[in-house]
């Protein structure tokens, strides 16, 4: 019996986004030898702006979560990130980690994610947080 495949995307040899569904597609997930999963809907908050509710990352958090992410695929680790549905939140961290890993500004490594994950959307605002927190740490 063939195992149903993920339909993660590969960012490198070592990251993979995907959506909720995928984390749970173990087999498939094992058979592509993913090692780990991190769920990034845990490194955003839901902020009410107006009548809707907006996710906005934490960006000591995320931070965290990217340098954790390079430390692993230094190793050669297999990681799944995942959030709910897989086009905001997740190219998102994924783009924080390539721009960590391979020494990108955060607005190339967003792009480079969406070239290999297509349906992603882009936050700008998320990115213009991330710069300004960093920037008031340094």
């Amino acid at each position: 019996m063939e195992v149903e495949r993920a339909h993660l995307n590969w960012i490198d040899n070592c990251i993979g986004v995907g959506d909720i569904i995928d984390a749970y597609y173990v087999d498939a997930l094992r058979e592509q030898g993913v090692d780990f999963i991190v769920d990034a809907r845990t490194l955003f908050e839901t902020v009410h702006v107006g009548f809707l509710d907006e996710n906005r990352p934490i960006p000591s958090k995320i931070l965290k979560a990217a340098r954790l992410l390079v430390a692993l695929s230094d190793l050669d680790a297999k990681i799944l990130i995942h959030c709910l549905v897989g086009i905001n939140r997740t190219p998102f961290l994924a783009s924080v980690y390539v721009s960590k890993k391979y020494k990108m500004d955060y607005k190339a490594a967003y792009k480079f994610v969406a070239e290999k994950r297509p349906n992603t959307r882009y936050h700008w605002d998320w990115v213009e947080l991330l710069e300004s927190s960093e920037n008031a740490r340094a």
